[in-house]
């Protein structure tokens, strides 16, 4: 799986020294290799750990070390697949927010990267307007059974 790099000037300085565009941009790289990579644990460093439990704002459990974290999120598919699913909907909500305190930004590009394909969204259906005594006519609905 071919990931994108990321360059610094792609994100926003978040005023701390864990949140300078340089660290944002080889966080958001490394993490991409990481997933594309099948989640390897001697790939699983420091920086990524702090990242993803700490500076990120993830959500994620932070009193975990390092080898615990790995164990808890990353361990077996299962736990990949729920990781995932959680960061993806974390990501997705805080991504607008426009918040680099937060990481919004990284936020922003770790959602577009994650979360699958969304199937074109169905036009809804229009339903036939009440009677006056509130239930819709069989008449005016072209799914209504045939009852005789």
């Amino acid at each position: 799986m071919a990931t994108p790099r990321y360059r610094p000037e792609q994100f926003v300085d978040s005023g701390w020294d864990s949140g300078t565009p340089e660290r944002k941009a080889r966080f958001v790289n490394s993490l991409l290799r990481f997933i594309a990579d099948d989640f390897p644990r001697e790939r699983f460093t420091r920086p990524l750990y702090l990242g993803l439990s700490t500076h990120g704002y993830f959500g994620f459990i932070a009193h975990y070390d390092i080898h615990g974290f790995y164990e808890e999120q990353l361990a077996t598919p299962a736990r990949r697949e729920r990781f995932l699913s959680d960061l993806a909907r974390d990501c997705q909500k805080d991504a607008h927010l426009d918040r680099p305190d937060l990481w919004s930004d990284v936020k922003e590009v770790l959602a577009s990267r994650l979360m699958p394909q969304q199937e074109p969204a169905r036009s809804p259906r229009r339903l036939a307007p009440s009677t006056s005594f509130g239930a819709r006519s069989a008449a005016a609905r072209s799914d209504a059974p045939t009852l005789f």
